[in-house]
């Protein structure tokens, strides 16, 4: 069994819902592609979680997105981006047992990781901007 951080779990159900928008893929088919027979069933539980929950709330998830994103359309976003800040604002919105501060910097190294240079600063301002006018808790 292959252990997981969830940073990686992390980034495996931003994998997903990537091959989900990009490859029309259905959860199944972009799971197939993205993990591997090995990983352990709690990290495995925590991806789909993610990617069912971002899927479930995606209509509230894409209008708070395009509420702070007010120069970008949500479409002219790159997937990248609108994929890593759908599964932050996920967790921020409907995941109490996740601090949202994690959520933000978990979106930000991601962003690093997987966008265009500058877009850590982009993805970071929306989801500071979310935290401060929409977060509860």
């Amino acid at each position: 069994m292959l252990f997981l951080s969830r940073r990686i779990a992390r980034e495996l159900a931003f994998k997903i819902l990537y091959a989900i928008h990009e490859g029309k893929n259905t959860i199944e088919e972009a799971a197939e592609i993205v993990l591997s027979k090995s990983i352990d069933e709690q990290h495995k539980h925590f991806i789909f979680k993610e990617v069912r929950g971002t899927l479930d709330h995606l209509e509230v998830i894409d209008k708070t997105i395009q509420k702070y994103s007010s120069a970008w359309d949500l479409e002219r976003l790159a997937s990248t981006d609108r994929n890593i800040l759908r599964l932050a604002i996920y967790e921020m919105l409907f995941c109490e047992d996740i601090p949202v501060s994690v959520s933000i910097n978990e979106a930000v190294d991601m962003a690093k990781k997987y966008c265009d240079e500058q877009s850590y600063k982009y993805i970071n301002g929306i989801l500071g901007t979310v935290a401060k006018e929409e977060i509860n808790r």
